[in-house]
């Protein structure tokens, strides 16, 4: 049996929109373009007090204690890349989808397993491009409704039941 331990955490997990359209049109440009953010998202999760656990190709995940300091996280990472593509044409900008979700873990050598490392990952591929989703139950844990939209109750692929949305809008986060 693997020595696995049981937590409660906050997963963020995140991904590029469109990137294996941006890496068909100019893989150079498109890794460029990532390798230029990854530092800046890792500076931010840590700022938050969060956890990089891995950043595979365009695909990121992190680990919180709570959910506010996620939550905040979210929104800097989506303002700073709201930043690095200003004045980038749209084909050519990193857009992230962000799903954050909260509840018991397990962890083995520092990777995340469980369902609620699953939950945050549906959530994001349900994300608007250049926003972020979060479960029901992490928006009330959060208590940060002047920021999150109350979204629809969702199905989502090997989740046996139905989960309630609350998004932050990619309109929050464009750069002026």
């Amino acid at each position: 049996m693997l020595p696995l331990q049981h937590r409660y955490a906050t997963v963020m997990s995140a991904d590029v929109a469109g990137y294996s359209r941006l890496i068909w049109d100019d893989a150079g440009h498109a890794i460029e373009s990532l390798f230029a953010c990854q530092a800046q998202i890792h500076q931010l999760i840590a700022d938050f007090g969060g956890r990089l656990v891995d950043f595979t190709g365009d695909n990121l995940l992190a680990e919180f204690s709570s959910e506010m300091p996620a939550l905040q996280c979210a929104c800097a990472v989506q303002r700073a890349l709201a930043v690095f593509n200003r004045g980038r044409m749209r084909s050519k900008q990193l857009r992230f989808r962000i799903g954050l979700h909260a509840g018991r873990i397990l962890t083995h050598n520092d990777r995340l397993y469980g369902t609620t490392v699953n939950l945050a990952s549906r959530l994001q591929t349900a994300a608007p491009i250049g926003g972020l989703l979060v479960s029901g139950a992490f928006a009330e844990r959060a208590g940060n409704q002047e920021i999150l939209t109350r979204g629809h109750d969702r199905t989502f692929k090997n989740i046996p039941t139905l989960v309630e949305t609350w998004a932050v809008p990619a309109e929050r986060f464009n750069a002026e």
